[in-house]
């Protein structure tokens, strides 16, 4: 055997072992939250780099590569640079359990945003292992199963519940944030309109309570706050 085809021999067996480790490598996703107040995401590793964003203490981030000093890391749709200092990688474990406003089980997904795979579902009150809490989401593990749960439902208490009695009737009517265009939030605003003041975006699968239902905009409370949103964004 001539050396040239050693070597050809050798590098076939190199791509194909990368081929190989490749897929692992890719799933091999790592989340950190973001501490001690906002952090800039910059556009390479460096104080002076450009500034692609700068996102609150909770916010979830994936790790692309940790580094000493520098990680790179993806936010939404952005990637670049965040110090890794101001990054917490958990585990912080406690238990908490399972809260809904309408009494149906809280997804289990395989990421922390509302477009990930669900796993699974889980009634209230079911004891959940946080093991790393954020703002918006939270890392858990419930039994054997693993992933992210929506912190804004987990509870340190368990949920009273009372079974329900034919004099018992709904003191208002309720409706579920939608998106018909297909995103993942829908805007809650001050006044009816689309140039109007957004309080605050609101994920899609969100309870509201609705006050007066509108041909274009309704009223609606939303965590102790009324505003409004488009009606066509409310499943009832």
């Amino acid at each position: 055997m001539t050396n040239r085809t050693s070597h050809r021999i050798l590098s076939a067996a190199l791509a194909a072992a990368l081929c190989l480790t490749a897929p692992a490598a890719a799933m091999a996703s790592e989340f950190a939250t973001v501490k001690g107040g906002g952090l800039n995401l910059r556009q390479t590793a460096s104080l002076e780099a450009k500034v692609l964003g700068q996102y609150g203490t909770g916010t979830w981030i994936e790790v692309v590569k940790k580094g000493e000093t520098w990680s790179q890391v993806k936010v939404n749709c952005k990637e670049g640079y965040m110090m890794t200092k101001y990054l917490d990688f958990g585990p912080k474990t406690k238990t908490m359990y399972v809260r809904t406003n309408t009494g149906i089980g809280l997804n289990l997904r395989e990421a922390p945003n509302l477009c990930a795979k669900i796993i699974t579902s889980f009634p209230v009150n079911t004891a959940v292992n946080v093991i790393q809490a954020g703002e918006t989401w939270s890392k858990v593990k419930v039994g054997e199963l693993s992933g992210y749960m929506s912190s804004a439902y987990l509870s340190a208490k368990k949920t009273e519940t009372k079974p329900a009695t034919p004099a018992d009737k709904p003191a208002c009517t309720c409706a579920v944030l939608k998106n018909i265009n297909g995103g993942c939030y829908v805007n809650f605003r001050k006044a009816p309109g689309m140039k109007t003041k957004i309080i605050k975006a609101y994920p899609v699968g969100t309870t509201v309570v609705v006050l007066e239902k509108g041909k274009l905009w309704s009223k609606v409370e939303i965590d102790g706050q009324q505003g409004y949103v488009s009606t066509y964004m409310l499943q009832f």
